[in-house]
C-alpha cells in the first residue's frame, strides 16, 4: 500500500532488493549484486538507483523497488495488496502495465486485493469479490464487470469513473 512504508529509510536500494537473496544464500554475492542490477532493470530502474535511499525516490520509484524485491526469489505468485492507490494516475497505469509485464514475460501470477475495480478491470483475468470477509461474487472478469449480481459490487463499480459512451448522449442541434 505505502512503499514508503514497507522500506527501511536508513537502507539503500540494493540491500533491500538483495535481503531475500541473502537469507536465501542465493547464489555468491557477486552474483547476488548483478540479480540485483538485473531485477532493478526488469523493473524500469537504471542500476544506479541501487546506491539510492528511499527518500531519494518517488512513490513509483519505491514501489517499482517493492516489486524487484518481490521477484528476487522468482516467485509463482506475487501478493499486491492496493499496489497503486498511493501514486498519482499516470503513475499507476505504469505500475499496472509493468505488473501485466511480468505476468506475460515470467509467467508470475499476481493476486491484486483492492476495492477499485478499475485496477481490477485493467489487470485481471478473474475477479472474486470479499464483503466482510466472505466471496459475495466470482467469476471472470467480463462477467463481474458486465453483470454484477451482488449489491455490494454493483456499489464498487459505481464508485468506479466512467466516461459516458457518445451513444448515451442524445446528438446535440443548434438552432
Amino acid at each position: 500500500q505505502a512503499p514508503s512504508g514497507s522500506m527501511d529509510p536508513r537502507w539503500r536500494v540494493r540491500p533491500t532488493v538483495r535481503e531475500a537473496l541473502d537469507a536465501y544464500r542465493s547464489g555468491k554475492p557477486g552474483d547476488r549484486d548483478r540479480r540485483v542490477s538485473e531485477l532493478l532493470e526488469r523493473v524500469g530502474l537504471r542500476p544506479e538507483f541501487a546506491h539510492r535511499r528511499p527518500r531519494q525516490l518517488s512513490g513509483g520509484q519505491r514501489q517499482r523497488v517493492g516489486i524487484a524485491a518481490a521477484l528476487a526469489t522468482e516467485p509463482d505468485v506475487i501478493v499486491a495488496d492496493e499496489p497503486v492507490s498511493a501514486l498519482d494516475v499516470s503513475v499507476q497505469a505504469q505500475i499496472l502495465n509493468l505488473f501485466m509485464d511480468l505476468q506475460d514475460d515470467l509467467g508470475v501470477g499476481c493476486v491484486f486485493i483492492t476495492h477499485d475495480l478499475s485496477v481490477v478491470e485493467h489487470v485481471s483475468d478473474e475477479i472474486a469479490v470479499l464483503y466482510r470477509g466472505e466471496i459475495v461474487e466470482r467469476g471472470d472478469t467480463d462477467q463481474i464487470i458486465g453483470n454484477p449480481q451482488h449489491e455490494y459490487t454493483r456499489q464498487l463499480l459505481s464508485a468506479v469513473p466512467r466516461h459516458p459512451s457518445p451513444e448515451s448522449h442524445p446528438p446535440v442541434t443548434h438552432t
